[in-house]
């Protein structure tokens, strides 16, 4: 069963209330960038740094804009979003992107951290699909490689989580997040020119995932240097990226023809829908352990948008995801284009604020789950 009305509601809170938001109050005016965060009443928080993170996330948004065909402003803030990007968190020196930089785009913390690398490579493919700019792609190519070299785990297998500005290896953990978005970079890129480059690497990360990440029922967060589960945190499972990780590994198996992916895809699936929604209340629990005990029941939005985007591969559960999507709307986006970070069990808002790198999952969410809701 369709749910027209809904959909027209969600495309026009997307592109005329919520974009709108983050290319005027979200940008610098002064300085460029988009800001890290913003306060409920749409005045930046001052914190005295812009992460690579929010830059790469924000790109995307209006980059995947143009690509649906909602280009003006978007363009602008596409390109102007790249300028600022490619022009101060570079690093010319030792290859790379910088951590940090402050609020005017000078380096403040030089740190090469993987995730946001992961970052990098998503936000140009879509730049690349929505220009042509073949700078992008460039920039991609040579951001894989200093990846690979660079942070690539010798021993074990997998990467490092952050090296230091000039590339030595921070201690830490091993953790599966960032490889996850490793993973969604290489699709992005693929989508945009494909080169048997990423289908290798990506085949890698899906081998690193069966091997280690999974234990057979659940994805685990954090590891030892050896891929063993860490001792304090090993426990610990988040039914957010359970259902991201489906929607990743579904759309590798199709692209790349790995059925077994599929099939892990429809476990993380089953697994977050039994233990990871709150039936009660309604939402999506921040953390549950390996036997879906709830360990945090606070509701930070992201991992329903992800819980939108596994559920609109599935169609014979579209009403559940009808019924996900309404709570969306009636619990977190706010009618202007503003939403409610962050939520208690009870639906109690504990987190006003909003961060720059959030739109990322509320656009995605939304737009993976339209053509669904749209389907007859």
């Amino acid at each position: 069963m369709s749910d027209p009305v809904l959909a027209a509601r969600a495309r026009a809170w997307l592109f005329d209330k919520h974009l709108p938001i983050w290319r005027t109050h979200g940008w610098d005016a002064k300085h460029g960038g988009f800001h890290e965060r913003l306060q409920p009443n749409l005045t930046p928080f001052e914190l005295g740094y812009k992460r690579l993170l929010v830059q790469c996330r924000q790109l995307y948004c209006y980059s995947h804009a143009c690509i649906l065909g909602h280009r003006g402003d978007n363009e602008r803030a596409a390109r102007e979003g790249y300028a600022f990007l490619m022009r101060h968190y570079r690093d010319k020196r030792n290859g790379g992107w910088y951590f940090t930089v402050t609020p005017d785009g000078q380096k403040l913390d030089g740190r090469k951290d993987f995730y946001g690398h992961a970052f990098v490579l998503f936000a140009l493919g879509y730049y690349h699909r929505a220009t042509g700019d073949v700078t992008a792609l460039t920039a991609a190519e040579d951001t894989l490689e200093v990846v690979k070299v660079k942070l690539h785990d010798g021993i074990n297998g997998g990467f490092h989580v952050a090296a230091d500005e000039a590339w030595n290896i921070l201690p830490g953990p091993h953790l599966q997040n960032p490889h996850m978005h490793l993973l969604e970079g290489l699709l992005s890129l693929d989508e945009a020119a494909p080169a048997p480059v990423y289908r290798m690497e990506g085949n890698k990360i899906v081998d690193l995932f069966l091997s280690k990440f999974f234990n057979g029922s659940t994805l685990g967060e954090y590891f030892r240097a050896d891929w063993s589960p860490d001792p304090q945190r090993g426990h610990i499972v988040e039914p957010g990226h359970h259902f991201e990780w489906a929607w990743l590994l579904e759309r590798f198996a199709k692209r790349f023809h790995r059925p077994d992916a599929k099939e892990v895809a429809d476990k993380l699936f089953e697994f977050a829908r039994a233990h990871g929604i709150d039936s009660q209340f309604g939402g999506v629990y921040d953390e549950v352990d390996r036997y879906g005990r709830v360990l945090n029941d606070k509701k930070r939005m992201w991992p329903l948008t992800e819980c939108l985007k596994a559920y609109a591969q599935r169609p014979h559960l579209k009403l559940e995801l009808a019924r996900h999507f309404r709570f969306m709307f009636e619990r977190y986006l706010k009618e202007d284009g503003r939403w409610n970070e962050h939520l208690d069990r009870r639906l109690n808002v504990v987190n006003t604020a909003m961060p720059g790198s959030t739109g990322y999952h509320l656009q995605l969410g939304i737009l993976e789950a339209l053509p669904a809701l749209e389907a007859a």
